[in-house]
């Protein structure tokens, strides 16, 4: 390169830096022309006056807090690793919930489980999933099994202020309900007002003039009364359409739904309040319309909460609710959802539903058998608050191991190997006898009841843990425990025995009308569909109305059609298939007891039961149905006199088809196992094992579809959380796709790929 070439490069230089400095001085000295111009129009000072206030701290003066805020800046200085943990944390859970509101249904189940089984969550954390979630996915996070109960907004602030007010309640009920009572008259709702309120034409409906409340019933009481009264009239005329169910749209408009979130505050442990409050709320929940409504009110963290209640009539009302208000099912009024309660991605093999009788309830008829309770039958209702003599087992009645730490453990196992064989040596010899043994059978089969030694001392071991832990229902109870897949249903009705107690005439109703309103609750529930067996429970009426049930289902077509051949059993526990020796009484036990109407359709060799029980015998053998029945030998003790009766005899209680079972028992405790050894429960799970074992083989006979099945549904559980690791991360953690990975395990339970 040459002097010339070097020459013109640097003045090419000196050229550019004298226009750009240039051009910096001109700009560089108008911006100072401007600021001086400023300067003269405005003041700065003015800028400075807040300048003069010193703004003020609280200050701590705690050793032990700035020990540990040191603490905590220390740990964050150096390694930094606890905020990108908590940033990953947000991101997955971020991840998941846009998940579950755009992803398919397969994508949705998968995110909610995982949000629901996240652990060691911060209130912070559930803070911001609550205001982040939907309606929708907060209402399958509600019936998921594990989701935190701090995932769900409470019931908004003015509720919340107004269930810390004295204000009286009953008032604003006593409104709906002559709201409801303008819009369909009812006779009931006509006295209890009367009753309740008396004068209430009179009394003065001024905003500042509140009639007084009756001194001899508490505000409580009060309430739970038009509880009832509400519920007793929306029952009577609710529609599943809910255009048409002007009884609940009118109750809706009136802000029933805040007064329901506002008493589960005022009355929060109160179980009977829960019960009453919960009745109204399964029946609203048919109208999936009123989701938001639930969900704005705090209503659907109130239903997660009961649905985890020990309480049977808590939990199984909450989940038909959530059921219902997520779409997924539709339960009407009088159904109850015993098992499962969670969300399940398994599908039902078996419909198992329960039937009451006489003077019955789901949560009363079928509830463990216990000694103590064996008090006279009452003409009024039952509840399970009035059973009050379980006394479960002590710590003292359990026989524990006492373990010896000298010993050797392989030699305190060779001891056990051997105790435990000696056992079984000693059973093999010895003839075991269980409770509720027949005193009579027909037609039984020649295996039945063998038991080897082993099963002995299973079933002496089952039977002392069942002494010792009372079940208010043994079949949700104790039926998933050795059974898959199964779903129960509790069927419930009103019935009476006496017409001395207060009754409503509209709920009075024959066989074949109690029938009718069954099937399509039965029809909305999927009960019997896409071939899935059902069993059927049912003691005293109960059976006649399932039989009645079936002898209409059989001459239709469609659902209801199907609903019968999907039927495979039915289990009888003093059915009075010929009638009940309770509708012969004499005039002068008749002039007494009174019997309703209930028991008068029951009449000895009724025609009507006649023509059903005949019609049933055929169906059973065309669509070989699997018959047992259960006969009662002892008298059941009616009123506080203890006048013994026999309410349905051993050959009224026989089908004549079938297994026929004749045991110790009164009327009461024929539905009612005293464990899971008795022949009421072990004849029940046998038959659900084979209708379930057949329907299993039925569908997948070949091998081949069922390794076709296996690998499709592994093939979709991998893309289900491919679909995790793929989504858009809006915080920018790209780089930590791996970690998140171990975070999901850290975060989550029985997580797998």
């Amino acid at each position: 390169m040459n002097l010339n070439d070097r020459l013109k490069s640097i003045i090419k230089i000196l050229k550019i830096t004298t226009l750009f400095g240039s051009g910096a001085l001109v700009i560089a000295y108008h911006i100072r022309q401007t600021c001086q111009s400023l300067e003269k129009i405005v003041n700065p000072s003015v800028l400075d006056a807040e300048k003069k206030c010193t703004p003020e701290y609280i200050y701590i003066d705690d050793p032990q807090f700035k020990l540990n805020m040191e603490k905590a800046k220390e740990t964050t200085q150096s390694i930094g690793l606890a905020r990108i943990w908590k940033s990953l944390r947000r991101s997955l859970a971020s991840r998941l919930l846009w998940l579950c509101r755009h992803g398919n249904q397969d994508q949705r189940n998968l995110a909610i489980e995982h949000l629901a089984s996240f652990k060691n969550n911060k209130i912070w954390d559930c803070l911001k999933i609550a205001q982040a979630l939907d309606k929708n996915t907060a209402v399958l996070l509600a019936r998921t099994r594990g989701a935190d109960l701090r995932y769900f907004l409470p019931p908004p602030i003015h509720i919340r202020r107004a269930a810390l007010t004295s204000e009286l309640m009953s008032f604003k009920f006593r409104d709906m309900i002559i709201a409801v009572q303008k819009i369909c008259k009812h006779s009931c709702i006509k006295y209890f007002l009367s009753k309740y309120f008396a004068n209430i034409q009179e009394q003065a409906m001024e905003a500042d003039s509140i009639p007084a409340k009756p001194d001899s019933i508490s505000e409580r009481d009060l309430c739970m009364l038009c509880l009832d009264a509400l519920y007793h009239h929306i029952i009577l005329f609710h529609s599943k359409d809910y255009n048409e169910d002007k009884s609940s749209s009118t109750l809706i408009e009136m802000g029933l739904l805040p007064r329901l979130a506002e008493l589960f505050l005022r009355y929060r442990n109160d179980t009977e309040l829960a019960v009453s409050v919960l009745k109204i709320l399964t029946v609203l929940s048919m109208h999936t319309c009123l989701l938001n409504d639930f969900f704005q009110n705090g209503l659907i963290g109130e239903l997660s909460r009961l649905l985890r209640s020990e309480d049977v009539r808590l939990a199984s009302s909450a989940a038909v609710c959530l059921a219902n208000l997520s779409g997924e099912h539709c339960f009407r009024p009088g159904l109850y959802l015993l098992h499962p309660l969670y969300r399940t991605r398994n599908k039902h093999t078996c419909d198992t539903l329960l039937v009451h009788g006489l003077r019955g309830g789901v949560f009363v008829t079928w509830r463990q058998r216990d000694p103590k309770c064996a008090e006279p039958l009452g003409i009024s209702e039952v509840a399970m608050s009035d059973i009050k003599c379980i006394e479960p087992c002590g710590d003292t009645l359990v026989d524990t191991p006492v373990d010896n730490k000298y010993l050797d453990p392989e030699d305190q196992q060779v001891f056990e190997d051997f105790t435990e064989l000696n056992e079984v040596s000693l059973l093999s010899n010895i003839e075991v006898l269980l409770q509720d043994i027949p005193i009579e059978a027909k037609r039984e089969p020649a295996d039945v009841n063998m038991y080897i030694a082993i099963k002995k001392q299973t079933a002496l071991i089952e039977e002392e843990e069942d002494h010792c832990s009372y079940t208010f229902c043994w079949p949700k109870d104790w039926l998933p425990r050795d059974c898959k897949n199964l779903r129960i249903l509790g069927v419930n009705y009103w019935s009476s025995l006496s017409d001395w107690l207060e009754g409503c005439p509209l709920q009075s109703a024959d066989i074949a009308t109690r029938a009718g309103e069954l099937a399509p609750a039965l029809i909305d529930a999927e009960v019997g569909q896409k071939n899935v067996p059902v069993i059927w429970l049912a003691h005293s009426m109960g059976g006649l109305i399932v039989k009645q049930l079936l002898i209409d289902a059989a001459g239709t077509e469609g659902s209801f059609k199907r609903l019968c051949e999907n039927t495979k059993a039915v289990l009888f526990y003093s059915t009075p298939h010929k009638g009940s020796a309770l509708a012969n009484m004499p005039r002068a036990a008749a002039a007494v007891l009174w019997p309703s109407h209930d028991v008068r359709q029951l009449q000895e060799n009724s025609p009507i039961l006649l023509k059903i029980q005949k019609e049933f015998l055929q169906l059973a053998d065309t669509y070989s149905w699997e018959t047992i029945s259960f006969a009662e030998s002892k008298p059941t003790l009616v009123t506080s006199f203890k006048v013994p009766i026999h309410f349905v005899p051993s050959h009224s209680a026989d089908l004549e088809r079938g297994v026929f079972y004749e045991l110790p028992l009164d009327h009461l405790t024929i539905c009612k196992p005293a464990t899971r050894q008795s022949i009421l429960y072990t004849t029940v799970l046998n038959v659900i094992q084979r209708a379930t074992s057949n329907n299993y083989e039925f569908k997948h006979s070949n091998p081949y579809i069922v390794k076709l099945l296996d690998l499709f549904w592994w093939n979709m559980r991998k893309r289900a959380n491919e679909v995790i690791e793929t989504i858009d991360d809006t915080n920018n953690n790209r780089k930590f796709k791996w970690f998140e990975r171990i975070l999901l395990e850290a975060f989550t339970d029985a997580y797998s790929d």
